[in-house]
């Protein structure tokens, strides 16, 4: 070492950048995380409806199996009483779904994607020194 202390400050200089840049990466590598998660979160809501449809689905499935022994059993009204259950089912369902599907977040991580593409141009223009162009 140098009386001046050139060679210590730069060192400490490099150190202190050194653990900067892993502080940033750290925080750069939980933001898609923390992101995904929230997509995760917005999505169960429709999950949550798309279940409720399938239910009603499947009492459209066993409505259908009724209708189709009444049919062959006799041939009365209850033929039509079944269809009318299965009808209501099938609507239901399909509403269900339909609004469950409304509510699905279909995207990428976004905020990610923007902050990889700053980091890379604060890296270029900064610590690389070349232009924008």
């Amino acid at each position: 070492m140098s009386s001046s202390g050139g060679p210590a400050s730069y060192r400490t200089l490099l150190e202190s950048l050194r653990a900067r840049v892993r502080t940033y990466v750290a925080k750069q590598l939980l933001l898609p995380r923390q992101e995904i998660s929230e997509l995760i979160a917005a999505n169960l809501s429709a999950v949550k409806w798309m279940l409720v449809a399938l239910v009603f689905l499947f009492l459209f499935l066993v409505s259908l199996v009724f209708l189709v022994i009444a049919i062959i059993a006799i041939w009365l009204p209850l033929p039509l009483a079944a269809l009318i259950a299965m009808g209501v089912f099938l609507l239901l369902g399909a509403l269900l779904a339909f609004v469950g599907y409304k509510k699905l977040v279909l995207k990428g991580p976004e905020r990610t994607i923007r902050s990889f593409k700053e980091t890379i141009a604060w890296v270029r223009t900064g610590l690389l020194g070349r232009s924008g162009s």
